[in-house]
């Protein structure tokens, strides 16, 4: 194998799972984005969450330039790698109950839009979370791998993976395991697809509900400008202005 075998294999690995999501999710996600506008319009917060490595998605879409202002993230420090030791992570998202505490501490309206990214998608936490939402009347958007999750049980005692319990749900076509790469037969594979995948998902959905509702309002969404540009900290102010403290994105 020569030295850019692993960079090739990455890359192609990379552009044909995109290219599925690209031909097979996109009418899904035009619906989702079709509701996110709808609540977005209406004075509503978009919501989303991840555990894990997952989290990170949760952190792509706020308070980032370019991106919509109206979003909350469902943060914890339990669910990240900031937790000591990071294994934590993993046996906090196990952890039944924990999540639907977290939520409680969420202003969550019926109506709004709830995104739950999970690979699996059999873990307690983000099935509590969506079980949730789906209490509290919100839209729950499930971004996982079929694959994995179809072939495998619920660790959660309802016996729901994530994708039975959402309204819509965004495959993201992601091999079990989430590694793409292999070195060799019988080896782990290495690599995970997930976070890339995931944040060209989302930033699609961004791009797409930026484009409804300019051309279904006639105004400027609300989007962030980035700080760095010179004009930046004063065109944001009229968002943070204009929006309640009830995002927790800024």
């Amino acid at each position: 194998m020569d030295s850019s075998s692993g960079i090739e294999h990455y890359f192609e690995a990379v552009f044909h799972t995109l290219a599925t999501v690209r031909q097979t999710e996109a009418a899904t996600m035009a619906q989702v984005a079709e509701r996110v506008t709808a609540s977005l319009v209406q004075g509503g917060v978009l919501h989303i969450f991840g555990a894990g490595h997952a989290h990170l998605l949760a952190e792509e879409i706020s308070y980032r330039a370019g991106g919509l202002v109206p979003v909350n993230p469902i943060l914890d420090i339990g669910y990240t790698l900031m937790a000591n030791p990071p294994s934590r992570t993993t046996a906090l998202e196990r952890l039944e109950g924990y999540a639907r505490t977290l939520m409680d501490g969420y202003d969550l309206r019926p109506g709004e839009v709830l995104i739950v990214f999970s690979q699996s998608g059999i873990n307690p936490g983000p099935v509590e979370v969506a079980l949730y939402g789906k209490e509290k009347g919100l839209i729950v958007v499930a971004i996982t791998s079929l694959m994995q999750s179809r072939a495998q049980a619920s660790r959660h005692s309802s016996g729901k993976r994530v994708f039975e319990i959402a309204d819509f749900v965004i495959d993201t076509h992601i091999p079990p395991g989430d590694a793409a790469v292999e070195i060799a037969p019988g080896l782990p594979r290495v690599a995970p697809l997930s976070t890339v995948v995931g944040a060209a998902i989302l930033q699609a959905l961004v791009a797409e509900v930026a484009m409804r509702w300019y051309h279904t309002q006639g105004t400027l969404p609300p989007v962030w400008m980035s700080a760095n540009l010179p004009e930046g900290d004063r065109y944001n102010q009229q968002w943070i202005a204009q929006f309640p403290s009830r995002r927790r994105s800024f």
